[in-house]
C-alpha cells in the first residue's frame, strides 16, 4: 500500500549542500601571519640579498621542463585515485568526467586547499546526484591518506636518520614520538570503523551524529581500500623525488637520491601544515633543516622557493586548460536542474 507520493530523492540530494559559515577574520589572518613570521626568521638568519642573488641564477625554463611532465603525471594519478574512490563508495563515474574538474581545482587550490576540496565534492554532488557530504567524505578520505602516504615514506627517514647538533636531536626525538602516535591513530580509526560495521548500535550512533554523513566513506572503507589508495598515490611521490633530483642537479645542488627519498616526505609534511599561505615558509624551513649541509642556506632557500612556485605554476596552467570544460559542465548541470520540475 502506498502511503503517499514518492519524494524526489534526487532533488533532496541536490539541496543538501550546507550553508557556508563566515570564517572569523582572525582565523583568516593566521596563515598570513604564520608565513610572515617564518620568513622573518629565515631572513633574519640568511641575508635576503643573498637569496635574491641565488634566485636570479635559477634556470626557470629548465625547471619548467622538469616539473611540467611531473605535474601532468601527478594530475593523471590524482584523478585516477579520485575516480577509484568515487566508483568504490559513491557512484559509477568515468575518469574522463572527473579529470577536468580535478585539474581545474588546482587553480582554486592556489588560494585555499579546503576550497578546492569542497569544489570537487560539489561537482560530484551535482554530476552524480550523490549527497554533497558523502562526496566530501570521499575527498577527505583521500586527503587523509595523502598525509599518511608521506608518513609511510618518511618513517624510514625518522627511524634511521642520525641527527646533527642538539636542535636536530630534539626535533627528531619529537618526530619519532609523533610518528608512533600518528600510526597508532590510523590503526585506531580503522579498528573503530571496523567495529562500527559489525555493530548496528555503534554504526547507528556514528551515522546519526552531527558528522555522520562526513564519515560515510570511512565507515564503509576496509583495510584493502586504504592500501589501494596508498598504492595508487605512491607513484606521485616517487615521481616527485625524481623531479626534485633532476631539478636540484640543474641548479648545481648535489643531494644523494636516497637522502631525498628519506627526507622529502618530511618537507612535504611540513608544507602541509595549515599555518602558512600556499605552503610557503614551512617548506623552506624544512628544506633548510634537512638539506642545508648540501649547499649554502641561501641557495637552498632559493631552490625551494623556485621549485615550489614552478610546480604551482605548472598545476595552475593545467587547471586553466581544463577550467572552461569544467565550467561548461557545471553550467549545463545548473540549467538541467532549473528545467527539471520539482515534485510537490
Amino acid at each position: 500500500m502506498s502511503a503517499g507520493p514518492i519524494p524526489d530523492t534526487t532533488a533532496i540530494q541536490r539541496d543538501d549542500v550546507p550553508a557556508a559559515r563566515a570564517t572569523p577574520l582572525w582565523r583568516k589572518a593566521l596563515p598570513y601571519l604564520g608565513t610572515v613570521a617564518i620568513f622573518a626568521l629565515i631572513f633574519w638568519r640568511i641575508p635576503i640579498r643573498k637569496v635574491e642573488q641565488a634566485l636570479s641564477q635559477v634556470p626557470i625554463l629548465d625547471f619548467l621542463a622538469v616539473f611540467m611532465p611531473y605535474s601532468l603525471f601527478y594530475c593523471a594519478i590524482d584523478s585516477a585515485c579520485l575516480t577509484w574512490v568515487v566508483r568504490r563508495f559513491n557512484a559509477r563515474m568515468r575518469y574522463r568526467d572527473i579529470l577536468p574538474i580535478r585539474a581545474s581545482m588546482y587553480v582554486l587550490a592556489l588560494i585555499n586547499t579546503s576550497l578546492a576540496q569542497g569544489g570537487v565534492a560539489y561537482y560530484l554532488h551535482r554530476k552524480a546526484g550523490i549527497t554533497f557530504l558523502s562526496a566530501l567524505s570521499s575527498v577527505l578520505f583521500i586527503a587523509m591518506l595523502e598525509i599518511y602516504q608521506l608518513f609511510l615514506f618518511s618513517t624510514l627517514g625518522v627511524i634511521f636518520y642520525t641527527p646533527v647538533g642538539a636542535a636536530q636531536i630534539r626535533i627528531v626525538a619529537i618526530l619519532r614520538i609523533a610518528y608512533i602516535a600518528a600510526w597508532a591513530l590510523l590503526a585506531g580509526v580503522m579498528i573503530f570503523f571496523a567495529i562500527a560495521r559489525r555493530s548496528a548500535r555503534i554504526r547507528d550512533w556514528v551515522e546519526t551524529g552531527r558528522a555522520g554523513a562526513l564519515l560515510a566513506t570511512f565507515v564503509e572503507a576496509r583495510p584493502l581500500d586504504y592500501l589501494m589508495v596508498l598504492a595508487i598515490k605512491a607513484p606521485t611521490f616517487l615521481a616527485s623525488v625524481v623531479a626534485q633530483y633532476y631539478a636540484l642537479a640543474l641548479y648545481g645542488i648535489a643531494i644523494p637520491f636516497v637522502k631525498l627519498m628519506l627526507f622529502l616526505p618530511l618537507v612535504f609534511l611540513a608544507a602541509a601544515l595549515p599555518i602558512s599561505v600556499a605552503h610557503l615558509g614551512t617548506s623552506q624551513a624544512a628544506w633548510l633543516l634537512f638539506f642545508s649541509t648540501n649547499a649554502t642556506p641561501a641557495k637552498i632557500v632559493a631552490y625551494s622557493l623556485a621549485a615550489q612556485l614552478t610546480f604551482m605554476l605548472c598545476n595552475a596552467l593545467i587547471g586553466l586548460v581544463f577550467l572552461p570544460r569544467a565550467s561548461r559542465e557545471l553550467t549545463a548541470l545548473r540549467a538541467e536542474d532549473a528545467s527539471t520540475p520539482t515534485t510537490a
